[in-house]
């Protein structure tokens, strides 16, 4: 959906499978270089690519994974939730061969801004490129909101509810 030099929100929903990181990257690269806002797609595809690596790494075992994304003339906004785990992003300061804890200094170094909340069951991990959108939380992540609750993210099998992904209306996908 475009809607006054607005595109999306646009989203998919993955097994937590670590192997489909060079999908989710490509995906992004695509939607982002498509559309023409001042991103450097190939940063944003590697933040989202680190925040998927961290959502499959520390949420649900066989959970699944919803990436998202809204574009707009002056920058892009990711987003990737998980089932939730227990703890909560933060950047981890060490030293350079240090096990983990690098990938959110990546999306650190390359976005204008990031951070994380929990909603509706699910960790959500956010991340701004090029001007960040300066809007109500409610405004923000009111699409977030609306599709969640069909999308189980967590390790039970249950299947994710018919609507196509990407859409709100069902209308068809990004």
């Amino acid at each position: 959906m475009i809607i006054g030099g607005w595109r999306g929100p646009g989203w998919q929903v993955f097994d937590a499978d670590p192997r489909l990181g060079s999908q989710i990257r490509g995906w992004i690269g695509s939607a982002i270089g498509g559309h023409g806002c001042p991103v450097d797609a190939a940063d944003a595809a590697l933040a989202v690519s680190e925040l998927f690596g961290n959502a499959v790494r520390h949420g649900p075992a066989g959970g699944r994974v919803l990436v998202g994304y809204c574009l707009w003339q002056q920058g892009a906004r990711l987003v990737v939730c998980d089932g939730g785990g227990p703890g909560t992003p933060r950047l981890v300061h060490g030293g350079e061969f240090t096990e983990g804890g690098r990938g959110l200094r990546v999306v650190d170094s390359l976005a204008a801004r990031w951070g994380s909340f929990r909603l509706a069951g699910a960790l959500a991990v956010w991340c701004d490129f090029g001007q960040p959108l300066h809007a109500a939380a409610s405004d923000a992540w009111a699409w977030l909101h609306l599709v969640l609750p069909v999308c189980d993210l967590s390790a039970s099998g249950r299947p994710v509810a018919a609507v196509i992904p990407g859409t709100l209306a069902g209308a068809g996908a990004r």
